[in-house]
């Protein structure tokens, strides 16, 4: 595959050695020149110091070959004029990282892949760690308005121990998998949620905290 990569923050520099590993073949444009040259020294692949809001530069990597663009800039306006001059030039694949959530919907109707800023997505998965410890990870999906919760079931809980339809858990919410050891479980509604089983949960947003409270230790009612 043929992938222009801009931005060589940590993300870009990143996904260009993951790229290049892979056997793809790697452009990468960012305005600072020291970066530029730095990547060109490590990585087997072109380097190209320019603004990526210009056609010019663009073209100059060869965005009417390209198969794919990634935007990896901390600008979400530069990332959509990047992704909007690859889109008229045809490219199929496009993928943006979206640094302020109110910002979503404009590149999700352009058509384009999205990412959370991995820095965002760091900070609110330490403040959900610090409010509930017992939820070990979080998805968010639809723009916040679903989540998929992974929660470890401790000694002691209200679910340890019931079946998945003795929990009693309301419409909008499906366990979807327990890991448990080695093995992964889907589960019914007879399986039996045991101390030590990770529990993955999709669960509308408004429902976080009444499932938080199903699966904490010394909750006995539903």
């Amino acid at each position: 595959m043929y992938m222009i990569i801009v931005g060589l923050g940590a993300i870009g520099r990143n996904l260009a050695m993951i790229a290049v590993a892979e056997k793809h073949n790697v452009v990468v444009i960012d305005t600072n020149i020291d970066r530029c040259k730095d990547v060109a020294t490590k990585i087997d692949l072109v380097s190209i110091h320019g603004d990526a809001t210009s056609m010019v530069v663009l073209e100059e990597a060869g965005i009417n070959e390209a198969d794919a663009v990634i935007a990896t800039t901390g600008s979400d306006a530069n990332n959509l004029m990047i992704m909007l001059l690859a889109k008229d030039k045809g490219v199929k694949k496009l993928t943006t990282i979206v640094n302020e959530r109110e910002h979503t919907d404009i590149f999700k109707r352009a058509g384009v892949n999205i990412h959370k800023n991995p820095a965002a997505i760091v900070a609110e998965d330490i403040y959900n760690t610090m409010l509930r410890p017992s939820i070990n990870k979080f998805v968010s999906m639809a723009g916040g308005k679903a989540e998929i919760l992974e929660i470890i079931i401790k000694e002691g809980s209200y679910a340890a121990d019931k079946t998945v339809k003795e929990m009693g858990l309301p419409g909008n919410v499906l366990i979807i998998a327990i890991e448990r050891g080695d093995d992964v479980i889907i589960p019914e509604g007879n399986t039996v949620i045991q101390a030590g089983d990770s529990v993955y949960i999709f669960v509308r947003r408004n429902l976080v905290e009444r499932v938080f409270n199903l699966f904490s230790i010394g909750n006995l009612e539903k």
